[in-house]
């Protein structure tokens, strides 16, 4: 009877087993038994992942473990054998088709009646996929790791202010220099927003809308803004905010990098208070000088001394043109301090470029300027500075084209601007020069090689002049095909209008 259950048991037991094979079998890419010490594979199905043994074989480790991770797989035998406990482990495989492939092994010991261990049944399933994919991505968190200590490394090193908002305006970065500026830790700055790190109401306010401008334009914005240094007192700084667009074409982040300027600005400041105080002590001697020519001018028409005449009305040219080259410096002191007013009346603009067109015509004999048909054009500004405007484009014309060539004016009218052309038939303008045309100072190449006079302010007052009242200047030109200068006023009534055109 004893016999009987016994071998009722031991077909339990068998049948068990077999049923445990199966399932694993039929959930796992590899099937394995290895000899109790593990120095023989008896059978394994590599279910095409791995090739199949098809008989015993005893170099199974060189067969099909890579050679980098065969330590480590025998150390884990070791380890299994001497505890009588599963062998579990992630390594590299040689597959079947020869390329290097990952697998997770397990393989559990089975025991005879006395706890020895007669073989290991084993189980192991394809996971190179994952592997790959866990790879790639460690390998892209540490390039991005090698990346942001670079940057750390660049920014750390730089007097200007770098720091990245997210669209909710909160600092997710800010580098020492900033942080220097605001007397304050990563910890207590990172993650706050403007007014948490002290920035006044209205300046705080100001930035947010502009980072909304960027996200909704995608564009940089640059600016200029007073801000009080932790220790060096109120500072002014010059700063651009960046979009940071993501692969789906959104900004993710806007960059900021921050300059203080104060002292360039206390530069500019004495600069400018120089040449207005030189400006002024030239004026008056030049004015009094002014003065002989004109009456020794006439002297010499009543004794019919033309040689004198001639020589005095060049030497009144030349007075003239210093006038208006101290009278350049002196605007752009003026404009530069901010003591520059704009002085609104409402006028019409065709009767002004009439005067400028018949003046030019009476002091201008070495080009023919042409006027186009003008219509009535009513604009609120001021009438003197407009006309500064005007006489610079026109000098500006004469001096650039051949004698004996025409210089064109036109005005239009379109979307609440009166739209005012220069055109001349000259040399034109190189697509080098063209966007830098109406900064301060600047010359074109064909100017200083041509020995063109000037000191490149006047089409830098031209844009101040009309920036002031609200319209904008450019130009268009080709080599050798002459350049036409263009800018536009808010004619009266339509300022309004012209806000909603923008």
């Amino acid at each position: 009877m004893i016999d009987n259950l016994s071998g009722s048991i031991n077909k339990r037991v068998s049948e068990s087993e077999e049923r445990f094979r199966a399932l694993v079998t039929a959930t796992s890419d590899v099937v394995y038994r290895m000899s109790p010490d593990w120095s023989v594979m008896w059978q394994l199905d590599g279910g095409g992942f791995l090739s199949d043994t098809g008989e015993p074989i005893t170099d199974w480790l060189q067969k099909y473990i890579h050679p980098i991770d065969q330590e480590m797989v025998k150390a884990a035998i070791a380890d299994a054998i001497a505890g009588k406990h599963m062998f579990e482990l992630e390594h590299r495989v040689l597959q079947a088709d020869g390329s290097i492939g990952w697998t997770s092994s397990k393989a559990v010991p089975i025991l005879d009646d006395h706890g020895n261990i007669i073989e290991w049944f084993g189980a192991a399933s394809d996971v190179t996929g994952r592997k790959r994919t866990e790879e790639a991505l460690q390998k892209a968190r540490d390039e991005a790791e090698q990346r942001k200590r670079l940057y750390e490394i660049v920014t750390a090193n730089t007097p200007d202010l770098v720091y990245v908002f997210d669209p909710a305006y909160i600092f997710t970065y800010a580098n020492p220099a900033l942080l220097t500026m605001w007397g304050k830790s990563w910890d207590e700055a990172v993650g706050k927003r403007l007014s948490e790190n002290g920035y006044e109401p209205w300046h705080a306010e100001m930035h947010e809308r502009e980072i909304d401008q960027v996200i909704s334009t995608k564009k940089p914005i640059r600016g200029e803004v007073a801000f009080p240094h932790a220790t060096l007192g109120r500072r002014v700084y010059d700063y651009i905010f960046s979009p940071v667009i993501n692969a789906d074409g959104n900004v993710e982040a806007i960059a900021g990098t921050t300059r203080d300027i104060t002292e360039l600005k206390e530069n500019e400041q004495r600069k400018n208070d120089f040449i207005s105080m030189v400006s002024h002590e030239l004026k008056t001697p030049l004015t009094s000088v002014i003065s002989y020519v004109q009456v020794a001018r006439k002297r010499a028409a009543q004794e019919n001394d033309a040689v004198a005449v001639g020589m005095l009305e060049r030497a009144g040219k030349q007075l003239a043109k210093m006038t208006r080259m101290i009278n350049g410096f002196l605007n752009v002191s003026r404009l530069e301090s901010g003591r520059v007013m704009i002085d609104h009346q409402v006028f019409d603009l065709s009767e002004l470029i009439k005067e400028v067109e018949e003046e030019a015509t009476a002091t201008i004999s070495s080009h023919t300027v042409v006027l186009a048909p003008l219509p009535q054009v009513l604009v609120n500004a001021d009438r003197e500075k407009v006309g500064q405007v005007f006489n610079n484009l026109l000098s500006n014309a004469v001096k650039y084209s051949p004698s004996g060539s025409n210089i064109y004016i036109a005005c239009t009218t379109r979307d609440g601007y009166a739209e005012v052309s220069v055109r001349d038939e000259g040399t034109g303008i190189s697509q080098e020069d063209l966007p830098r045309l109406f900064e301060r100072y600047y010359r074109v190449k064909e100017a200083e090689a041509n020995h063109i006079a000037g000191f490149g302010i006047g089409l830098y007052l031209c844009a101040e002049i009309v920036k002031l009242h609200g319209g904008e200047i450019w130009a268009e030109s080709r080599p050798g095909e002459g350049s036409t200068f263009f800018f536009t006023l808010p004619v009266d009534g339509g300022v309004e209008a012209v806000y909603k055109h923008k």
